[in-house]
């Protein structure tokens, strides 16, 4: 769709003022969700009357992540420290780029305070509601983002990953996420989690994100663990090897698993060969994921302790923990980190996938907490199987596998060899042809000129 509709504008056939005009309204009729926390319309409207229709996003309207700088405006990161500013005097990477090939900012979409939880609520906005089910949660972090997606509000909104923020928001929104090999997407701005958190791509189809990844990867001056350019392959291609366990974690919800056995199903019966394996992951590496990344969360904001009793309680609870890790259990983490990601690289080789559900417990409140249990087990580390991807680096991509006993999607997670994200969407992509999602949330309809 990205790649028609863009096309579309550059021909003359639709005016990049009705795409803006078209997501202006949908966004202010959807304002129930709570996507969208900020319109730029007057900036987009001066864009699109100026715009001169050229590049591969042309006068396509697009949504950031309040998470992501934009020139100009605040990024608050849901955070009452940041509600009033500063302005931004950058871009980050991934708006200049999308900027750059001709698409047009309309506003911000919601997050959870710093993106520290998967449900997507802040103390200055307020819950984002799943347009599947508006009692559940569409994920977090980029739960504005996924939400704004699937209910056509516009055709791009940005996504970012650290512990699963682009893929557990999509598998809760019907669709597809992907997180890239780290250091393929460079990052000018230094995230808070610096090991873990790279930005990604969420769209309705497969085709949809590789199209707009194509645009958005490469390196960032700065950026030590930036990739140079073309070192990812994105032209989807089958994996020769397909891999399949329940979970990363202790258990899955039934109606979880129900939906995950029906797709290893239908995979077998449409041909592909799959191969039952023993997990290469556990709880151990979740917390050991836990542990670096709040030690890393608190030396971000060490300068706003005096303001930490400010913060929503999930911060505070993370912040708390992160300010007692030594630097013996950091070093031990990242020793961890190391021996989990041979396991990976060791199961996967160059040509398998692994299939987990991206998470394994069903859809949560929108204004949580995440779930403590899944199938038969009290576990506060069971929700989701995607930090272990961040932990060792390794591409991931979720794609929808059916509905939950909520009535609120869930996804199947494949997990691909370092730097061959290719495998990802291939498997992506055959999923797609052979069980095929709805684009858009029930009631909503697909993002056009009209």
């Amino acid at each position: 769709m990205l790649e028609e509709l863009s096309s579309k504008v550059r021909s003359g056939e639709i005016d990049p003022i009705d795409l803006v005009n078209e997501s202006l309204r949908r966004i202010e009729a959807a304002k129930p969700l709570n996507a969208v926390v900020a319109v730029f319309a007057e900036e987009a409207h001066a864009l699109a009357q100026s715009h001169p229709r050229t590049g591969p996003l042309a006068g396509l309207p697009f949504l950031v992540k309040d998470m992501a700088r934009v020139k100009g405006h605040v990024t608050t990161s849901g955070s009452k420290l940041y509600a009033e500013g500063p302005v931004d005097d950058v871009d980050d990477s991934v708006v200049s780029r999308l900027r750059e090939a001709g698409a047009i900012i309309i506003g911000r979409t919601n997050s959870p305070e710093f993106g520290a939880t998967a449900y997507t609520t802040n103390m200055v906005y307020g819950a984002t509601r799943n347009p599947w089910n508006t009692e559940k949660s569409p994920g977090g972090s980029s739960g504005g983002s996924a939400a704004a997606l699937a209910a056509g509000l516009t055709p791009i909104a940005t996504t970012s990953d650290g512990g699963g923020s682009v893929r557990g928001p999509a598998s809760a929104t019907g669709l597809v996420g992907y997180k890239p090999s780290m250091g393929a997407i460079g990052r000018n701005v230094l995230p808070r989690w610096i090991d873990f958190s790279t930005q990604g791509t969420t769209g309705r189809s497969v085709a949809d994100v590789v199209y707009e990844a194509t645009i958005t990867h490469g390196p960032a001056i700065g950026d030590f663990l930036a990739l140079p350019l073309h070192s990812v392959g994105l032209t989807p291609n089958m994996p020769r090897r397909v891999l399949a366990c329940r979970t990363f974690r202790t258990d899955v919800d039934p109606d979880i698993e129900a939906n995950y056995e029906s797709m290893i199903d239908a995979l077998i019966s449409s041909g592909v060969n799959v191969e039952r394996v023993a997990s290469p992951s556990d709880n151990d590496t979740i917390w050991n994921w836990f542990i670096m990344s709040t030690a890393q969360l608190t030396q971000s904001l060490r300068h706003e302790e005096h303001r930490w009793h400010e913060l929503s309680d999930y911060v505070q609870a993370q912040l708390k923990f992160g300010a007692s890790v030594t630097i013996d259990q950091y070093i031990a983490a990242q020793r961890k980190r190391h021996e989990i990601s041979i396991r990976f690289d060791e199961l996967l080789g160059t040509d398998a996938v692994l299939l987990t559900p991206t998470s394994n417990a069903r859809s949560w409140p929108a204004e949580g907490p995440l779930p403590a249990r899944a199938g038969t087990t009290d576990d506060p580390m069971v929700t989701l199987n995607t930090p272990d991807a961040n932990f060792t680096g390794h591409p991931a991509t979720s794609v929808p596998m059916g509905l939950d006993d909520n009535g609120v999607p869930c996804g199947i997670h494949i997990t691909g060899p370092r730097f061959e994200d290719r495998l990802t969407l291939g498997l992506a992509s055959h999923i797609e042809q052979i069980v095929p999602w709805p684009l858009v949330a029930p009631g909503y309809t697909p993002f056009f000129s009209n």
